[in-house]
């Protein structure tokens, strides 16, 4: 069995570029093509890429449960390989260390720790803070040699348990919808736990229970994928598993409804099922019969995700990109030239993370 799997490095790759793709351009671009034709698709694909309390799965939702998923997929491996190499000696102290690097670095990306405005920075609403919890947590169980069964159980409790919460758990002095985006139980307890270092729009502290979720069904997909099963095997296992999971999101979404605002249990599912069925059909098509030339451009993102997407909140890439394509941009209408800058500054990201990679510099935490 191949360690590095193109396959992996690409879905890696494809999620950071949506997430970069959303975060410079997104909405603001779709919206130029509404303005330019002004027909439903170009409103459609507006709608796809705009974040809003919706129960109405979008483009933009996928991208960031996929990423924690695509980590997920790779602790069993990188766990195996560290113990092999030392034991478990010293290896909870990394773990750890880890665990806290990735938190800071998201508050540096989502909470401007640099710019030392402490009065009002958001503490916890940044992927790689998602990430640092869900990490502890999966890396620990895996060393501790966490049977298959008993984390497929794990993950149904979380899920469930978060359903539970929202059902069972009054908010006080609220009798309306449980999920509603006005007032529901995860925004009552962010409210109380980071109060003004909350920003606004979703609300983590609760949704940590499904952010181990999330990365816990990567974890088992993982161990598919490196488990020593056949190739062919491998793929249906990670197909078929990636239906069950689509099905079921969609069946609990009728109950409880799929809204990344509030990383609901179906929305787990539903994305989760999503990123598996896609690393399935990856894993067939490039690691199994080898038709991987088209993927070079993913790869390029997905062997340096975390440093691009550090890169991408530290910097205004569109500034930089409008030292070459400015002059291009400034022969347009404002919506044309949103679009050029946009292009402009996904082209520079792509290039410098091109350098590293012919360089061979892959930054691990």
């Amino acid at each position: 069995m191949k360690e590095r799997l193109h396959s992996i490095d690409t879905l890696r790759g494809l999620a950071m570029f949506l997430i970069l793709a959303i975060d410079i351009g997104g909405a603001p671009v779709f919206r130029t093509f509404t303005e330019l034709w002004g027909d439903n698709f170009a409103k459609v694909a507006a709608t796809q890429f705009s974040y809003g309390f919706t129960d109405q799965l979008r483009l933009c939702h996928i991208a960031m449960p996929m990423f924690l998923f695509i980590v997920g997929v790779v602790i069993p491996l990188s766990v195996g390989n560290r113990l092999k190499k030392s034991g478990k000696k010293g290896i909870y102290l990394h773990i750890v260390r880890r665990s806290v690097i990735l938190f800071v670095l998201g508050l540096i990306a989502g909470g401007h720790l640099l710019q030392l405005k402490f009065e009002n920075m958001p503490l916890y609403n940044n992927v790689l803070e998602y990430i640092s919890i869900g990490y502890l947590v999966c890396a620990i169980l895996i060393t501790v040699g966490t049977p298959f069964r008993v984390l497929v159980s794990l993950t149904v409790f979380l899920l469930v348990l978060y359903w539970a919460l929202f059902l069972f758990i009054p908010v006080p002095g609220w009798e309306g919808d449980p999920f509603s985006g006005e007032m529901n139980l995860a925004i009552y307890l962010d409210n109380i736990v980071l109060g003004r270092f909350h920003k606004p729009g979703s609300w983590q502290v609760l949704a940590t229970i499904n952010f181990i979720s999330n990365m816990l069904l990567g974890v088992l997909m993982g161990k598919i994928i490196f488990g020593e099963r056949k190739d062919m095997s491998k793929f249906k296992y990670l197909f078929l598993s990636g239906l069950l999971m689509l099905a079921s999101g969609i069946i609990w979404g009728e109950v409880f409804p799929v809204i990344r605002s509030l990383w609901t249990s179906s929305y787990v599912l539903v994305t989760c099922a999503i990123s598996t069925i896609l690393l399935a059909l990856f894993y067939y098509i490039i690691d199994i019969r080898g038709y991987s030339q088209w993927t070079f451009f993913f790869i390029v993102f997905g062997v340096n995700s975390i440093v691009i997407y550090l890169m991408a909140h530290m910097f205004d890439f569109r500034l930089i990109g409008n030292i070459f394509v400015g002059g291009l941009s400034s022969l347009f209408p404002l919506n044309i030239s949103n679009f050029i800058q946009a292009v402009g500054a996904m082209a520079v990201m792509w290039l410098i993370m091109y350098c590293m990679y012919r360089k061979r510099t892959f930054i691990k935490i």
